[in-house]
């Protein structure tokens, strides 16, 4: 067999060899155009009709195994643009290159049986390495698209991280400057200090969100809970509200942002959603819980906010759990003993 391959091969002579070029020529032609688009039909159908006119004559003249390679080349470039059936098609394309280089047999000859080899051999091959080839290359693209999802998803994920800190620190910030000129109109006629003292506040607070909202953008702004617990408890007492403080004076802990962002959350609900006459906070390095009576059952919990917050605690390794009984309403957030 290895003999007749030889003989098949260094019989070709340059006749034979030109014979196949338009052929192959198509075929490169529609190979190399169809990589950013669709095919060309006009050029599909004279590169097929000339591809099976090459590989009849090469079967029966024994002449030349390149023969089959241009009707291959177009046959798997058809095959690369179905979406369905393309397994069944792929069969069917490499037997009807075999059952055409079959004609090398009803010719005759000693190398009949090894020109049907070679045809079939080169025609197959070819449309293995076309379709495998646009199977890595769609592969590319999955992998090219995949990349780009993902750094879409990281550009959203930034936004929503820096809308949500936006919301935090403008929503509570506002919240407060509300509560505090609602103070000072109603003791402008009666208290000229507090009034005066509240007004004062009330610039600080607008500079301090201000400040708060460039360090953001500069991607600076950290929240620290002494800071966040003084102002509630500030706040607190401005609105009539006792709070009873359990916090061990220590250095904060891995979690102090997360605490910090809670205990703000917790005094904004508390201060739009509820009527308490007492709020408790309790702090320790694992755990903060912020209680209040005065909650009504009938209004609807802030649960967006919540949810976003839960979102963040559960990103940073944490729990927060909402609890709702009779008049009272706890919100805790908890992390594991030692995690940082």
């Amino acid at each position: 067999m290895a003999i007749g391959f030889a003989g098949a091969l260094s019989s070709t002579g340059w006749q034979d060899a030109i014979l196949v070029v338009p052929s192959l020529a198509l075929a490169a032609a529609v190979l190399l155009t169809v990589r950013d688009r669709p095919p060309n039909p006009l050029l599909m159908v004279g590169s097929a009709v000339v591809g099976v006119a090459t590989l009849v004559w090469a079967a029966l003249e024994q002449a030349n195994p390149a023969g089959s390679a241009g009707i291959a080349i177009t046959a798997a470039v058809w095959l690369t643009h179905r979406r369905a059936g393309r397994a069944a098609l792929l069969v069917s394309t490499c037997l009807g290159i075999l059952a055409v280089a079959c004609l090398a047999l009803l010719a005759g000859g000693p190398d009949a049986a090894v020109t049907v080899v070679l045809l079939t051999f080169v025609g197959i091959g070819w449309v293995l390495a076309v379709v495998e080839s646009d199977n890595e290359n769609r592969l590319v693209d999955l992998l090219e698209q995949a990349k780009d999802n993902e750094r879409e998803l990281s550009i959203l994920r930034e936004r929503n991280r820096f809308a949500a800190d936006l919301h935090d620190i403008q929503g509570h910030s506002l919240h407060v400057i509300k509560l505090k000129a609602a103070v000072a109109k109603r003791l402008q006629l009666t208290d000229p200090d507090r009034t005066a003292q509240e007004l004062t506040a009330i610039e600080r607070l607008t500079a301090e969100t201000i400040d708060q909202a460039r360090r953001l953008a500069n991607s600076t702004h950290a929240l620290v809970l002494a800071a966040e617990l003084a102002n509630a408890v500030e706040l607190f007492g401005a609105a009539g509200i006792r709070t009873r403080v359990d916090h061990p004076q220590r250095a904060p802990g891995p979690h102090e942002t997360e605490f910090a962002l809670t205990l703000r959350e917790a005094t904004t609900n508390i201060l739009r959603h509820a009527r308490p006459t007492l709020v408790t906070i309790s702090i320790t390095p694992d755990r903060l819980v912020v209680r209040n009576d005065g909650a009504d059952r009938g209004k609807d919990s802030p649960s967006r906010g919540l949810a976003t917050l839960g979102d963040r605690i559960r990103e940073a390794g944490g729990v927060l759990d909402v609890d709702h009984a009779d008049d009272t309403f706890t919100l805790s957030v908890s992390f594991e003993r030692g995690l940082s």
